[in-house]
């Protein structure tokens, strides 16, 4: 049996996450972090300083933790990374570079109709016009009276202008340059480049820069601010200066902020990487970037990012690897896991960053990793994927496999033919400053659609993005080549613009015998524009007489001829639309030649079982293991007409390696029948006993609190911060928490509260005071356990924990701004926090009241909760662990069960199939025997030999996340796929941000081990 050795994997192929830098940072403890990051195969970081830093950034402290970073980091042979910006969006410098005045700050262009007499009044007056958009001048001429159209800019002071390269300049003098000069020589090499994160220039509306009507003057040899009214209403020739201006936009941005800051790091030997803000849409990039596609060609690794649980977006992930392969950039980073929330395990993991794989995205950036969890850092997003995981142990098993897929995706170039016509310029034409606009989405959604067909059809296929094709387009032995893609057919989907450059190329093209597909616009039959201008009769011609489709699925059809090579797969005899695939040709894949395959699933909660037909390049089909690497023959892989066939299953989320090898390698087949439909021979019982648990846990979320000895109240421990954050003072705060056990409870049974800061308080339980002294760690460094005093008793017990509150000088100033723009509020740092406490022991936690099922594996308790006895050595339902006295467990739990077989079952059954629930792994062994560690389906193991007649014992261990421990808890909707910062308040926080609707219910994800039962060979 060959074996690809995962943990060979040169480290600039492994995950590179961010590093949450979000509290008081200590040099030692960076270190520590760094060596848990390389034993669990992470292959290097990013240092972002985020909400939470209480070391001053860029501060001398600052640079001894990234000197210390760069060191380690060489020392563990890992890549250390910087981030440009404290918080985001980059560019602001901390404050250094918008705090530098109006020019530096961004401005966005408004049109308002007013009275004459008004218009000396109004701020950052540009230009005076008539109502139907004459120009009148710079200033309100004499005389004119009535109503005026007037064009001005509004500033914000919070960012920046990144149209303009002095802007730009300031930004990397201090922040790149600053580095530079700040770390020691022999560290620098340490330092592989820079994450540049969401620069933009409007999130909405239409972005002013002092230096435009200089920059539109020398672009078209035309005045700006005559024009500047079509950008806003539908006067004559409006769609000429709209691609005008966006055009310019475009170029400006790209080439002075990311062109100039890419030349600078080159300079100095750095690599650029990063992502923009809203990639997906038409709509949305474009007053944020003008058009995403050119601004991807200035990053040495362009990426892209993806928020929560959903599909990602198959838009923003060809839009970057198009012009990624287009530029002759080898890796694609993705930024992925944020918002997930604390359920997010490793099947989901593998499932997200999959289908961006099988696209071209090939390099991993999970966000992210907290130095601390301490107070608002649990909730920044979450979750966290770092040492405080109860899986973290093997989460090396997934990062492996994440390098490798990626390494072989990298290294190796796919051959795409086929080319769609992106279609931004025609979005450009009818945008107003109002992103809502039907015409937009229409043309967000064409592509959307060709894009989705031809992904049904497993076609590969980049964009044409305009500027792109006119910088580095041609036409050469019958192709369309932009950059380094050669393409053979192009789909012109429905657009109602285009480019000069590009409809020159696409004719030329079509001249030498390339084939162009275009779809009949809906929206608007009788335009095409070239640039925003009446189409060249000539021109016009060559586009009526092109093939014309009634749809964008008709034209990707037609475009599939020119992928013959690909992928095929069927379900049921019929075409699949449920699989993404991708294939490239591999001169050294283990020792082997030949072709590599990932094929995935698009299903999070589905399984499907197909019939794979992969092009008969090579003597055999073998399947790559994504957890040992051990490569296997296919069994029942058949050659037919020039291809390989075989049946696969593939679970929920499921992916799988195959290779086409000329040289293959010999061991035992290995096959995946569809285990759904495979007869049952023997069903196992639910009830398991408990051999041995973590710590239980019980969350104490809600509260009674005092202010300076004032009246009681009541409320959930997280809204105590923001009520008294409202108070913008110092106050003396008790806060008392209730628990209660029950009757059986064993009083000797040590009892362990855990709490954060726990040096802040005055600890007193049941009328007692204690020391609280620290007794180590709990799951994260912020986390302290202190045992409780041997004073509890029979039902209700209160613990009272003192403070003083307090906040740093200038705090309630940096609450306000961080109310007016993001900048500010990725910025806010509290001093003091208040937060949930946890009971940690050996007990059960009991619920009183009632349960009511929600989807995504979900429920939700409503009642009370108590104390019992421990439930290790006891018969519990292994279906329902959280209803059987662990709803807000954290760790590991092992279970056992016994059970007596006849000879006949034994003989009869093939496999051991079951559903673990809410857990991220399980391990399973059957009369000693191990079965294997399962961290994603399908979750069927062989158990041929090992069975045996009589009494057989079945061992179960099962890891959780963090979820049910820290919520949220009270959400409407139950578990949620996009947790944020505001998914755990009840009420408007203090920047006023409002939360998503509440219950007062408990919300747990189910957490056991089900439906195990025998199985055997399918009688289909």
């Amino acid at each position: 049996m060959d074996r690809i050795d995962f943990s060979a994997i040169p480290a600039a192929y492994r995950p590179v996450p961010f590093w949450s830098w979000n509290d008081l940072l200590d040099p030692a403890e960076l270190r520590r972090q760094i060596r848990l990051m390389r034993q669990a195969g992470i292959g290097g970081f990013f240092m972002h300083a985020r909400g939470g830093l209480r070391t001053a950034y860029l501060s001398e402290a600052w640079m001894e933790c990234v000197n210390a970073c760069l060191d380690e980091a060489g020392k563990q042979g890992m890549e250390a990374w910087l981030y440009d910006e404290n918080g985001w969006p980059s560019g602001f410098g901390g404050g250094l570079v918008s705090g530098k005045g109006e020019r530096f700050q961004q401005k966005s262009l408004k049109l308002e109709e007013m009275a004459a007499n008004s218009v000396r009044a109004a701020a950052g007056v540009l230009a005076v016009y008539r109502c139907d958009g004459r120009f009148l001048g710079r200033s309100l001429p004499d005389g004119v009276r009535g109503r005026v159209l007037v064009c001005r800019y509004e500033v914000n002071p919070y960012y920046v202008d990144n149209l303009d390269a002095e802007v730009v300049g300031e930004f990397i003098r201090v922040t790149h340059e600053f580095y530079y000069r700040a770390i020691p020589e022999a560290l620098r090499t340490r330092l592989r480049g820079i994450f540049t994160d969401e620069p933009q220039l409007m999130r909405d509306g239409i972005p002013w820069s002092f230096v435009l009507e200089a920059e539109y003057r020398n672009a078209y040899a035309r005045e700006l601010l005559p024009e500047l009214p079509a950008l806003f209403r539908n006067f004559s020739g409006c769609a000429a200066v709209r691609v005008r201006f966006w055009k310019l936009v475009t170029r400006l941005f790209g080439e002075n902020f990311l062109r100039q800051i890419h030349d600078w790091c080159a300079a100095h030997r750095w690599l650029l990487t990063g992502h923009h803000l809203l990639e997906e849409t038409c709509q949305h990039q474009l007053p944020c970037n003008g058009a995403i596609m050119p601004q991807y060609r200035y990053y040495d690794m362009p990426g892209v990012d993806h928020l929560g649980r959903g599909e990602p977006s198959a838009v923003s992930q060809t839009q970057v690897v198009s012009s990624a392969v287009q530029c002759g950039k080898q890796q694609v980073l993705t930024e992925s896991f944020a918002l997930t929330g604390w359920n997010f395990n490793f099947s989901g993991m593998r499932w997200l960053f999959q289908t961006q794989l099988v696209r071209g995205v090939n390099r991993l950036c999970q966000h992210l990793q907290g130095y601390t969890l301490r107070g608002l850092r649990k909730r920044d997003y979450p979750g966290s994927f770092f040492y405080h995981q109860p899986w973290w142990e093997d989460y090396a098993r997934i990062n492996d496999y994440f390098a490798f897929a990626g390494m072989v995706l990298a290294e190796n170039p796919a051959e795409v033919r086929v080319l769609v016509v992106h279609p931004i310029s025609s979005a450009w034409t009818h945008y107003t400053g109002d992103w809502t606009a039907k015409e937009l989405d229409f043309y967000t959604q064409t592509l959307a659609r060709t894009t989705g067909r031809l992904d049904e059809l497993l076609v590969a296929h980049h964009y044409a993005d305009e500027q792109l094709a006119e910088d580095c387009g041609r036409v050469e032995k019958g192709r369309l080549i932009i950059g380094r893609g050669e393409y053979s057919c192009v789909i012109i989907p429905m657009i109602a613009n285009i480019s000069a450059p590009l409809a020159v190329l696409l004719r030329k093209f079509a001249a030498a015998g390339g084939r162009v597909l275009m779809v009949r616009n809906r929206l608007e039959p009788e335009t095409l524009q070239l640039d925003g201008e009446p189409m060249p009769p000539d021109l016009a011609e060559f586009f009526r007489g092109l093939p014309q489709f009634d749809s964008e699925a008709a034209a990707a059809e037609a475009a599939a001829a020119f992928a013959p090579e690909r992928v095929k797969i069927t379900e049921g005899g019929v075409p699949t639309t449920r699989m993404l695939a991708a294939s490239r040709p591999v001169a050294d894949c283990a020792g082997r030649r030949g072709h590599f395959h990932l094929i995935v699933s698009r299903q999070y909660r589905n399984s499907a079982f197909v019939r794979i037909s992969l092009p008969a390049t090579g003597r055999a089909v073998e399947f790559i293991d994504a957890v040992s690497g051990d490569i296997r023959p296919v069994a029942g892989a058949e050659r037919r007409d020039g291809r390989w066939e075989f049946d696969w299953y593939f679970a929920a989320g499921d992916g799988a390696m195959f290779l086409v090898s000329d040289t293959p390698g010999r061991g035992a087949a290995v096959c995946r029948p569809d285990f759904e439909r495979m007869p049952t021979v023997g069903k196992l019982s639910d009830r398991f006993t408990v051999a041995g648990m973590d710590a239980n846990i019980l969350t104490l979320d809600r509260c009674r609190f005092r202010v300076d000895g004032g009246a009681w109240r009541r409320d959930d421990v997280i809204q105590l911060q923001t009520h008294l954050t409202r108070l913008r003072r110092e106050c003396e705060v008790e806060v008392e928490y209730r628990f209660f056990l029950a009757a059986d409870f064993p009083l000797g049974t040590p009892l362990t509260l855990v709490t954060e800061t726990p040096e802040q308080y005055a600890f007193v339980l049941n009328g007692h005071g204690f020391s609280g002294a620290d007794a180590g760690a709990f799951f994260d460094s912020a986390f302290r356990r202190i045992v409780l005093p041997p004073v509890l008793r029979t039902g209700e017990n209160r613990l009272v924990m003192r403070m003083h509150y307090a906040q740093h000088p200038g705090f309630y100033e940096q609450l306000e701004r961080a109310k007016k723009f993001e900048t500010e509020y990725n910025k806010l740092t509290f001093d003091t926090e208040i937060e949930s406490v946890y009971l940690i022991g050996d007990f059960s936690v009991r619920h009183d009241g009632r349960r009511e099922a929600l989807p995504r594996l979900a429920v939700r308790y409503h009642g009370d909760f108590s104390l019992g006895p421990s439930p290790v050595r006891t018969e519990v339902d292994g279906s329902d662990l959280t209803g059987s006295g662990m709803p807000f467990f954290a760790g590991k739990t092992r279970l056992i069960q016994r059970f007596r077989l006849s000879a006949a079952e034994v003989a009869a059954a093939a496999f051991l199939r079951f559903t673990p629930l809410g857990a991220n792994s399980c391990r399973v062994a059957l009369n000693g025997r191990e079965l294997g560690p399962f961290f994603w389906g399908p979750y069927a193991a062989p158990v041929a030999g090992i069975l045996r007649e009589g009494e057989n014992v079945l061992e179960v261990e099962l890891t959780t996340s963090l979820r049910n421990m820290l919520g949220p808890h009270h959400l409407a909707e139950g578990e949620s796929y996009a947790v944020h910062t505001m998914s755990f308040n009840r009420d408007v926080s203090a920047v006023g941000y409002r939360p998503p609707p509440y219950d007062p219910g408990y919300c747990f994800v189910r957490f056991g081990f089900a439906d195990a039962e025998l199985i055997g060979p399918s009688r289909r």
